[in-house]
């Protein structure tokens, strides 16, 4: 019964260590029960438990499965593909292996005397392992997320190499042969060192991401408070031009000339229209962007079908708004662009019990590459491409909603559903 529990607690342990490493590298994948991604701790628990309650396999596999119980688990419960989780699975498994050869190498190295630390090796293993990935946690959450595919070609190459060097010395190691257990945990040590340089790139990746994300921001911004300053200096044009419209419209009246007034009473109409706002949703910000894509789309020969409805109740930051609609109608008319025909936006967003739903579609004139939730770009400035749909999602994560994109039939789509009242 002891061993039985001993093998649980030292599961749990490892359940638990895998959990938070995984959350700090890659994001939790959303379900529709918020209680399913608190399994993921005993997914893993169970996972090791039945490697413990396993017959031993030649060492050469024994890494091999526990690879494989953290591939599975850690691609279901989190937002990655195949071989990012796979990268991720080796990596993990290699520290854990070279904690041990550490933590093995220091009791072999104390004294005769105290050799009884051998009996729980694996508990002091498992626990500085575990010290070492919270540590890891609170370093480098919200720092490293999201990797990229340039950062992941990059980061995956080195967990691979560490871990078929590790085994190899591991294979040479004898019970008693203290200096190649030193020689494993200077290799663990040189891996530490290395993971750190790493950690502190992929950091900096992240830092100038955020630069180059706040700046989009920040210049979209200004466009709105521009368009509004030239919407604003229109008016009051117009208003000034009242009197003197009015003045002649009574100049051509009282010389009974109805037929002049008229033509320029339509006249004036016709402009009136022109410069008239085409959406009113009763929320300013939200007015304000989609009459000016309204209008910009217009001028490119592009139909933009909307459908609205009172979004007076909508609590959404203002910046974040901005964000939302500029970048996906952007996306939207540059797609059209492309097209000699067909080109039409179709535009929903509407506020029904407390949650915002967004969607947007658009014909696309080469079919889209969709890698989880970004647009795989064949620009040539590809480091600068896709960083609209970056912020899009970020604002969609900070207020706890979900996204999806697709592209069928010619048509590339976008939808969300945001909680967005108080």
């Amino acid at each position: 019964m002891g061993i039985v529990m001993r093998n649980i607690l030292l599961c749990l342990m490892l359940g638990t260590g895998c959990s938070i490493y995984y959350e700090t590298i890659v994001p939790v994948r959303v379900w529709r029960k918020a209680w399913v991604r608190y399994t993921a701790v005993p997914a893993f628990s169970l996972g090791f438990l039945v490697i413990a309650f396993t017959e031993i396999p030649p060492y050469i596999l024994q890494p091999v499965r526990v690879i494989a119980i953290l591939w599975l688990v850690s691609w279901i419960y989190f937002q990655m593909k195949a071989v990012q989780s796979l990268i991720l699975s080796v990596l993990f498994c290699t520290a854990m292996w070279i904690v041990m050869a550490i933590v093995v190498s220091a009791v072999y190295a104390l004294p005769p005397g105290y050799r009884g630390l051998e009996m729980i090796e694996e508990e002091v293993s498992y626990s500085v392992l575990l010290c070492l990935l919270l540590v890891f946690h609170f370093r480098y959450r919200k720092k490293i997320s999201g990797l990229t595919g340039a950062q992941w070609a990059r980061f995956g190459y080195f967990p691979i190499f560490s871990m078929i060097v590790i085994m190899a010395i591991s294979m040479m190691m004898g019970s008693g042969d203290t200096e190649r257990l030193v020689a494993v945990a200077g290799f663990g040590v040189l891996n530490v060192i290395a993971l750190y340089f790493i950690g502190n790139i992929l950091e900096k990746d992240a830092q100038v991401q955020e630069m180059r994300l706040l700046q989009e921001r920040t210049q979209n911004q200004m466009e709105m408070y521009q368009n509004m300053q030239r919407n604003y200096e229109r008016q009051r044009r117009d208003l000034h031009d009242y009197k003197n419209q009015l003045t002649c419209i009574q100049g051509l009246l009282l010389e009974d000339r109805r037929e002049e007034a008229l033509r320029y009473v339509e006249t004036l109409n016709g402009n009136l229209r022109k410069n008239a706002d085409f959406v009113n949703t009763n929320h300013a910000v939200v007015n304000v962007v989609l009459n000016q894509k309204y209008q910009s789309a217009l001028e490119r020969n592009i139909t933009m079908l909307l459908s609205v409805n009172d979004l007076s109740g909508l609590t959404m930051r203002e910046e974040d708004l901005v964000t939302l609609l500029v970048n996906l109608l952007d996306n939207a008319v540059e797609a059209c662009e492309k097209l000699k025909e067909n080109r039409v936006i179709r535009f929903k967003m509407v506020l029904e019990e407390g949650e915002l739903i967004l969607s947007v579609r658009n014909p696309v004139a080469v079919p889209v590459v969709i890698d989880g939730k970004r647009i795989v770009t064949t620009k040539m400035d590809g480091g600068n491409h896709g960083i609209g749909l970056l912020n899009v999602n970020g604002v969609i994560e900070r207020s706890g909603g979900t996204s999806a994109l697709r592209c069928e039939d010619g048509w590339f789509c976008f939808s969300a559903m945001i909680p967005a009242t108080e």
